[in-house]
C-alpha cells in the first residue's frame, strides 16, 4: 500500500516557481479541504445553541469569564468535572478573540454560538489538511483527495464538526496522534524514505504531544485506546522491539509536562471530591458502569452502518480486498485496521455507547476505502467491478433521495406528519434533488465507463446536501430549537427575582437571562420558595407523578417550546390563592 511521494529536487537547476504559480499549485492539491474547509464556515452562523449540550458549554465558558479564571470550568456556580480544561480553553479563547474582532456584536454576557463553534470547526479543517498531506506522504500522492473526499462526506464526520462538543477535537487530536506515531514507525523501519535527518522524531514526539492534548480533551480515554493500539499492532507486527526506537522515555516526559499541570492544579483548586469526580467517577466508573446512553454489545454496529453511510455499504467489499490482495500483511495496512478495530472493540465494551465515541476511527477506514477504490480514480477496472461499486453507491444516494422526495413531493406519511414538515418542504426538497442528480450522475458514469469521478460525485452529492440542511434548513429549525425567544419572553419576569430549576439544569434557560438557577430536587425545597422566587422546569419533569408534588399550588406563568421540549416558568401560589 506504500508508494512514498518523492520530495521535490533541492537542487533543481530550474529556477524557482513564481509566487503566483506556488499559490495555484497549492490550491490545486488542496482543493478537497478547501471546499471541505468553506462548507463548514457556511454552516457557521446559522443557528444558535441547541439542547442537550451546546447550552452547558456555553453557560460554563460565560462564568469562566464572569469568574475571570482559566483553570476550572464551573456551571450553576459549582466547579464541572464533566471533562478536563482543553476544550474550555479553546472556546474561551474563541470567544474572547471573536468579541474583540467584532467588538462584540452578536454576544451576549460573553458568548456567542458561532465563536463557541469555532473550535471544533478549525480542528476538523485543521486535521483535513493534514490528513491528506499524510496520505500524499505515506501512501500514495494520488489517495489523498480520495481519503480526503470519504471522510469529508462522512455523516458523522460532518455533524460533528459543526457541533459544540469535546468529541471532534478529541478525535482530531487522538487520529493525528495515531498517524503520527505509524509514520514515524515506517521512517525507522525503511518504510518510507525520511526528508531530513531524524525525521521520525518529529513524528513520535508530535504523537505523543498530539495524545497529550487529547487527553486535556477527554481523559484517560485517550491513552487507554492509545496504548491498547500500539501494542496491539506491535503484536501482530511481532516487533516490540521497536518501542526502543519510539523514543518513549521522552514521550512520558512529554505527556507528564503537557498533562500533570493543569490535573494537579485543579485537582488543589477543586478539592478531592472534584478530583475524584473528574478522574475515577467521568472514566472508570462511567466504562464499567454507565448511568446514561446504555446500549447493547452490537450498537456500534447499527451506529457505524448509519453514521458512515454511504461508504459503510463497501465494507464487505473492503474486506474481501483486504483479504485476496494480501494487503494486510504491510505495516502500514495492518496499523490502519487495527486503529479502526482496536477503538470499535473496546468501546463496544463499555455499556454507554454514541455513534461519536467511534469518530477516531473514520480518517483509517477512509484511508483503508480510498485503497479499495484507487484503481477507479485511474480507470484500472473492469466494468463489472465499476457496476458493481458505482451501483451501490448510486442505489446508496437514490433510496434517501426516494424517501425525501415521496415526503416532499407525494404528500407520503399522512395529514400530521405533513403539517409537522410543511416549514421544511424547501430544503427536504432541494435535498431530494441533490441525491436523486447524484444517483443518476453515477450511473451515467458506469455506463461511460468512467470511474475516476465516481468517489468524487458521491462526496459532492452528500456535501450539496449538508449546505442545504446546514443553511436554510438549520435557520428554519433555530427558532424551534434554540433559547433566543424563551430568553426574550421570561427576562422581563424574572428581573430582580429569585430563580430556582426543578431538578437537574437545562443550561439554556439561564445562558442569556444573567441569572444562575439553583436546582431544586424534592417537594421540600419547593415548600421553601417564596411568593416572589420563581422556578423554571422543563414540562417532562414538571408532569411526573413520583415527586409528591401537589401542584394545584402552583400557578405556570409562561410556557415556551425550547430544544425539543418545552421550557416553563412557575410561582409558588400564596396560602390565599390555594384557598
Amino acid at each position: 500500500m506504500v508508494d512514498h511521494e518523492t520530495p521535490g529536487d533541492a537542487c533543481s537547476i530550474h529556477s524557482a516557481p513564481e509566487p503566483r504559480n506556488r499559490f495555484l499549485a497549492w490550491l490545486a492539491r488542496n482543493r478537497v479541504p478547501l471546499l471541505f474547509a468553506l462548507a463548514l464556515l457556511l454552516v457557521l452562523p446559522m443557528r444558535d445553541l441547541w439542547s442537550p449540550d451546546e447550552p452547558d458549554f456555553a453557560q460554563c465558558v460565560r462564568e469562566m469569564r464572569e469568574r475571570g479564571t482559566w483553570l476550572l470550568p464551573y456551571l450553576n456556580g459549582v466547579p464541572y468535572s464533566e471533562k478536563p480544561i482543553l476544550f474550555y480553553w479553546l472556546m474561551k479563547a474563541s470567544v474572547i478573540a471573536g468579541e474583540a474582532v467584532t467588538g462584540g456584536r452578536g454576544f451576549t454576557f460573553g458568548v456567542s454560538a458561532w465563536a463557541l463553534r469555532l473550535p471544533p470547526v478549525l480542528a476538523s479543517i485543521l486535521f483535513m489538511f493534514g490528513f491528506r498531506r499524510w496520505t500524499a506522504r505515506f501512501l500514495q500522492a494520488d489517495m489523498g483527495d480520495l481519503a480526503a473526499l470519504i471522510l469529508a462526506s462522512t455523516p458523522i464526520w460532518l455533524w460533528q464538526s459543526q457541533l459544540i462538543q469535546i468529541d471532534m477535537v478529541f478525535a482530531a487530536l487522538l487520529a493525528w496522534s495515531w498517524l503520527a506515531w505509524i509514520g514515524g514507525y515506517l521512517l525507522i523501519r525503511d518504510q518510507a524514505n525520511p526528508r531530513y535527518p531524524y525525521e521520525e522524531r518529529v513524528w513520535f514526539l508530535g504523537a505523543y504531544a498530539c495524545m497529550s492534548l487529547a487527553f486535556l480533551a477527554k481523559g484517560p480515554l485517550a491513552l487507554v485506546l492509545s496504548g491498547a493500539l500500539l501494542l496491539a499492532f506491535l503484536a501482530w507486527e511481532k516487533d516490540f522491539g521497536a518501542l526502543r526506537r519510539t523514543l518513549p522515555g521522552w514521550g512520558l516526559l512529554l505527556m507528564a509536562a503537557i498533562i500533570a499541570p493543569w490535573y494537579v492544579a485543579a485537582g488543589i483548586k477543586g478539592g478531592p471530591a472534584y478530583a475524584y469526580q473528574m478522574i475515577v467517577h467521568q472514566n472508570f466508573e462511567r466504562a464499567l458502569k454507565a448511568w446514561d446512553h446504555i446500549q447493547p454489545f452490537w450498537r456500534y454496529v447499527q451506529y457505524l452502518a448509519g453514521d458512515f453511510f454511504p461508504w459503510s455499504l463497501l465494507l464487505p467489499a473492503l474486506g474481501l480486498f483486504l483479504r485476496g490482495t494480501g494487503a494486510r500483511r504491510s505495516p502500514l495496512a495492518r496499523f490502519l485496521i487495527l486503529a479502526a478495530v482496536v477503538p470499535f472493540v473496546l468501546l463496544s465494551c463499555s455499556q454507554s455507547k454514541q455513534g461519536k465515541y467511534l469518530l477516531m476511527i473514520y480518517p483509517f477506514l477512509a484511508l483503508l476505502l480510498a485503497a479499495l477504490l484507487q484503481p477507479l480514480s485511474v480507470e484500472a477496472v473492469g466494468p463489472t467491478r465499476l457496476r458493481r461499486l458505482g451501483g451501490i453507491l448510486a442505489g446508496a444516494l437514490a433510496v434517501p433521495g426516494l424517501a425525501l422526495a415521496s415526503l416532499a413531493f407525494l404528500n407520503a406519511g399522512g395529514p400530521r406528519l405533513q403539517a409537522e414538515l410543511l416549514p421544511y418542504l424547501g430544503p427536504l426538497r432541494a435535498c431530494a434533488a441533490i441525491l436523486l442528480l447524484g444517483a443518476l450522475s453515477l450511473l451515467g458514469r458506469m455506463l461511460a465507463g468512467q470511474g475516476r469521478h465516481v468517489v468524487r460525485d458521491t462526496a459532492a452529492a452528500i456535501l450539496l446536501a449538508f449546505l442545504v440542511v446546514g443553511t436554510w434548513g438549520f435557520r428554519l429549525l433555530d427558532a424551534r430549537k434554540g433559547y433566543r425567544a424563551w430568553t426574550a419572553a421570561v427576562q422581563p419576569l424574572i428581573q430582580g427575582r429569585r430563580v430556582f430549576f426543578w431538578q437537574t439544569i437545562r443550561s439554556g434557560a439561564m445562558v442569556y437571562t444573567a441569572h444562575l438557577m439553583p436546582e431544586l430536587h424534592t417537594a421540600r425545597e419547593l415548600e421553601d420558595l417564596g411568593p416572589e422566587d420563581r422556578l423554571v422546569a422543563m414540562r417532562r419533569e414538571w408532569d411526573m407523578n413520583d415527586w409528591g408534588l401537589d401542584r394545584n399550588r402552583f400557578e405556570i406563568l409562561l410556557n415556551v417550546p425550547v430544544g425539543g421540549g418545552e421550557a416553563l416558568l412557575i410561582r409558588r401560589k400564596t396560602g390565599k390563592e390555594t384557598q
